[in-house]
């Protein structure tokens, strides 16, 4: 499967690989949960042939396939042999089955879908792509447990495409009797102008951000409810993030999550007070070698930057005097600090006229 889902055949993790992931963090106090994105999200997966629904535009023009079709039996196998390989290669309890996304994919791939249309027909689904997904839910939640029964699935909920308020979304999951886990404040991938984990700009006007103020059980449920919020999670999602910026696209705002969810919240709820701590922790990455961005405005870590400049107080840097037994060095410029503002103002307001 991934010789086609795979940019090329070394972007894919052998097992043995992600077996090393898993027990060095195992190690370090850390679970790794893995999240297979289901029923949609799966156009990686087309290498196994008729995994996935063979999607129409509005006009009847095909387009890229990207929803699981759950009406062909051989379909069942693979997930249960692949699900079942993954649970027994990352042991957690925890598992993640997605869920994420499925609208336009059920009507481009199953409602416009001849094959998929008719097996609904046939088994008095008529043409309500949600009975078909709910059968979907209901086999995947049946053969899971068959393989191992302590597994406690998570699934990603609807919130933007149903347009829910989210803590009404928390009162009503709860409330049904379900664990929850809330993301929605911290999607690190999110890109902002400013420092996102402590302050938004809504409408012109600088408000708290949600970082520091958001609660997961913050909503009008009783005490059982809210006892049944398992916390929160601080997502990054892929279409603009791989190894070269995900250490500082993540790095420090993540500590802001973390400081915030394992820590009293009574301490723990103020922007103000967090941000010289975020600062000194940014220090200490940069400190060991991790490249992670300012969070909170240009900045800089002694320790990191520990450079001793020329002294220009005269116009031209002044003589270092070497140590004993040492030669005289000498720094020189090519031109003194009133030529260079004299030239860089030159060249702005040339710009300014020039505009005009």
């Amino acid at each position: 499967m991934s010789a086609k889902g795979a940019y090329t055949p070394k972007h894919v993790y052998s097992v043995a690989q992600i077996q090393d992931i898993i027990d060095f963090a195992r190690d370090r106090g850390i679970r790794v949960i893995p999240e297979f994105d289901t029923p949609g999200h799966a156009g990686g997966w087309h290498g196994f042939p008729g995994l996935l629904s063979a999607c129409f535009d509005h006009l009847g023009n095909s387009m890229l396939p990207n929803i699981i079709d759950p009406t062909q039996t051989q379909n069942w196998d693979f997930l249960l042999n692949f699900f079942g390989e993954a649970l027994d290669l990352f042991k957690d309890n925890f598992f993640h089955f997605g869920g994420d996304e499925v609208l336009d994919d059920m009507l481009q791939c199953w409602s416009r879908n001849k094959n998929v249309s008719s097996w609904m027909e046939a088994n008095n689904m008529g043409n309500d792509t949600s009975l078909l997904l709910n059968y979907y839910y209901k086999n995947l939640v049946q053969r899971v447990q068959q393989h191992k029964n302590t597994t406690t699935m998570i699934f990603w909920e609807e919130v933007f495409d149903m347009n829910v308020a989210i803590m009404d979304e928390m009162f009503d999951i709860t409330l049904r009797g379900h664990r929850a886990i809330l993301s929605t404040c911290w999607y690190l991938n999110y890109i902002r102008y400013g420092p996102d984990w402590g302050y938004i700009d809504g409408n012109g006007t600088m408000t708290r951000g949600s970082y520091y103020e958001c609660d997961p059980t913050n909503f009008n449920g009783t005490a059982a409810q809210k006892a049944l919020v398992l916390g929160g999670e601080a997502p990054m999602w892929g279409e603009y993030v791989d190894g070269t910026n995900l250490i500082p696209r993540m790095w420090p705002r993540a500590s802001a999550v973390a400081e915030r969810l394992w820590s009293d919240p009574a301490q723990t709820t103020s922007a103000d007070a967090a941000w010289p701590r975020l600062h000194e922790f940014r220090c200490r990455m940069m400190s060991r070698g991790y490249e992670v961005e300012p969070p909170n405005n240009p900045d800089y870590c002694p320790d990191f930057w520990d450079v001793t400049l020329p002294d220009y107080s005269n116009g031209n840097p002044s003589t270092t005097s070497p140590p004993a037994g040492g030669s005289s060095t000498t720094t020189s410029a090519a031109c003194n600090m009133h030529t260079f503002f004299s030239v860089t103002l030159a060249i702005i307001f040339s710009f300014l006229l020039n505009a005009f």
